[in-house]
C-alpha cells in the first residue's frame, strides 16, 4: 500500500465518528416522521370508515328525499278522494232531504 492511502484510510478512521455522530442525528430526525406516518396509517381504517358512514348517510337522505316524491302523490291522491267521497255523502244527504220533502 501507498501512503496515500495510508493517509486516505487514516482521515477516514478520524472521519468514522462524526459520521456515525451524522448517522444517529439522521435517525432522530427520521424517527418523529416515521411515527407521523405510522400514526396516519394506524388512523387510515378509522377515516375511511369515517368516508362511508358520510357516504351511506347521503344515500339515505337521497333515498328519503325520492321516497317523499313517490309518497306525496299518493297523499294527495287520497285526499283528493277522501274530498271527493266525502262531497259525494253530502250531496246524498242533500237529495235524501229534499226526496223526503216531495
Amino acid at each position: 500500500m501507498g501512503p496515500e492511502i495510508i493517509i486516505f484510510v487514516t482521515q477516514i478512521i478520524k472521519c468514522g465518528g462524526e459520521i456515525t455522530a451524522f448517522a444517529f442525528e439522521t435517525v432522530d430526525f427520521a424517527s418523529p416522521m416515521i411515527n407521523s406516518v405510522l400514526e396516519i396509517l394506524d388512523s387510515a381504517p378509522e377515516m375511511i370508515d369515517f368516508g362511508f358512514q358520510m357516504v351511506n348517510g347521503e344515500l339515505e337522505t337521497i333515498i328519503s328525499g325520492v321516497h317523499m316524491i313517490i309518497v306525496k302523490p299518493s297523499i294527495t291522491i287520497f285526499v283528493l278522494v277522501a274530498v271527493f267521497s266525502r262531497t259525494e255523502i253530502i250531496i246524498d244527504a242533500i237529495v235524501a232531504v229534499f226526496s223526503m220533502a216531495i
